[in-house]
């Protein structure tokens, strides 16, 4: 009986078999040959192709100044898995809080390790000194993890401001960590510099800040008819201590872009060495993003780094501030000698403005409807997620969960980061980032 049953059970199986095998040759000859797909996906792809480049030509937001696109330019490589290890160099007063907070809320999202200090008061926006590894290992937050070791271990994500310093750099962060920073027109870096350092102390007013803008203008021009004697009294006032920010705001009168990046500022005045540096950290930085086209900064760094759009998603930090004189505002003639004076920052942003235009051609013909893509969705949580005040009753009083990771403000996102680390143990699931996986 036993042996019956076995006979009919390998008669059934082999039926199955010769079924199967004949679905499969008929489904595989009705589809078409290797040829005829390929000639399809290149007809598909030379009208795409010719479609997009044609929006891009078109579209108001490309760089007046940009290289003309060439028949040689080639795509960004199809990409691998994301990149999730990242050195940014945050730029004092170049807009570098936005871009951040972006790295900051991938890095969260992902259970990454963070550099930063032990600090959390005055230094926990900063490593300000990186003169050695020895000394910076003495003052930053232990990582996480059984893993840990702490007299090597190498961390994920920096995204501080600091003097750049790319040997002490690549002592903490993971081997083959990307480099990027942000640069900011030096104009607009120059009147966002002396709005929050408060550079008019040294000015002959006593009322300063917050006037109209044609007095702010005035202001301006007076700086910039004896730039370097306000210079000097500026840090005069900021050494005594007469000043609410720092002792050493006086740092960031001239060209302290150039200066967080490493250079030695003896030379900031010649164009010869200035131009040597920038060629070295054409070499070590991966990508500088530009503040004054920072969406499409974002769309190059997103699909270098293989990252989702939605993990570029932002609502813009630190826009609240009263001074609103803008580099447009302001007279050609003390535009220019704004320039002037911070040359060694100019000389770096030319620089950097025109490799960024290179890369968003070696982009790809999707660039201009990307682009269209993703400030439409910026628009959309702009609406969705905006930060609203919270009042008794108001119908704003909770934010929608999808929101609250991308609403939440700098400083409490890193409090949940340091939090996290401090605890040093990885977490299964996060209430404030269970609704991750939501498509905007």
């Amino acid at each position: 009986m036993k042996l019956r049953r076995l006979g009919w059970g390998l008669a059934a199986a082999t039926i199955i078999s010769l079924v199967f095998r004949e679905l499969y040759s008929s489904l595989m000859s009705h589809q078409p040959t290797a040829h005829i797909r390929a000639h399809k996906h290149d007809l598909q792809a030379r009208k795409h192709h010719a479609g997009a480049e044609d929006a891009y030509r078109t579209t108001p937001h490309q760089n007046p100044t940009a290289l003309t696109a060439s028949k040689t330019t080639k795509p960004i490589d199809t990409c691998q898995p994301p990149v999730t290890n990242i050195a940014y160099l945050k730029i004092h007063k170049a807009g570098s809080s936005t871009l951040s907070q972006v790295i900051n809320r991938f890095g969260y999202r992902r259970n990454l390790t963070f550099l930063l200090p032990n600090d959390t008061e005055c230094g926990a926006r900063y490593i300000w000194d990186m003169e050695s590894t020895s000394d910076v290992r003495k003052d930053i937050l232990r990582s996480i993890g059984p893993t840990n070791v702490l007299s090597n271990y190498r961390y994920d994500l920096f995204t501080l401001h600091t003097t750049y310093n790319r040997r002490v750099l690549d002592d903490l962060m993971q081997p083959g960590s990307r480099y990027i920073t942000i640069l900011r027109d030096p104009v607009g870096h120059f009147l966002s510099a002396y709005n929050y350092y408060d550079f008019s102390l040294a000015l002959p007013y006593k009322k300063r800040k917050y006037s109209s803008k044609t007095k702010q203008i005035q202001w301006i021009k007076e700086w910039m008819s004896n730039p370097d004697d306000y210079r000097r009294k500026y840090e005069d006032i900021a050494r005594a201590g007469d000043i609410s920010v720092s002792p050493e705001s006086y740092l960031f009168c001239r060209n302290s872009q150039t200066r967080d990046l490493g250079f030695d500022m003896r030379h900031e005045e010649n164009i010869s060495k200035t131009s040597e540096y920038i060629d070295v950290l054409n070499k070590e930085v991966d990508l500088v993003l530009i503040t004054d086209y920072f969406d499409e900064s974002l769309l190059v760094m997103q699909k270098m780094f293989c990252w989702e759009m939605s993990d570029i998603l932002y609502i813009p930090e630190n826009q609240g501030h009263k001074f609103n004189l803008k580099s447009g505002h302001l007279p050609g003639d003390i535009a220019q000698s704004i320039r002037g004076w911070n040359s060694a920052d100019q000389q770096l942003y030319d620089h950097f403005n025109r490799t960024l235009w290179r890369k968003i051609e070696e982009y790809g013909p999707s660039f201009a409807s990307d682009l269209n893509t993703f400030r439409s969705r910026l628009k959309e949580i702009a609406h969705t997620c905006k930060r609203r005040p919270v009042r008794p009753r108001s119908r704003y009083q909770k934010t929608p969960d999808r929101c609250r990771l991308l609403a939440m403000n700098k400083n409490a996102l890193m409090d949940n980061i340091r939090q996290r680390q401090t605890l040093r143990q990885r977490i299964s699931f996060d209430p404030i980032i269970s609704g991750r996986d939501v498509t905007w």
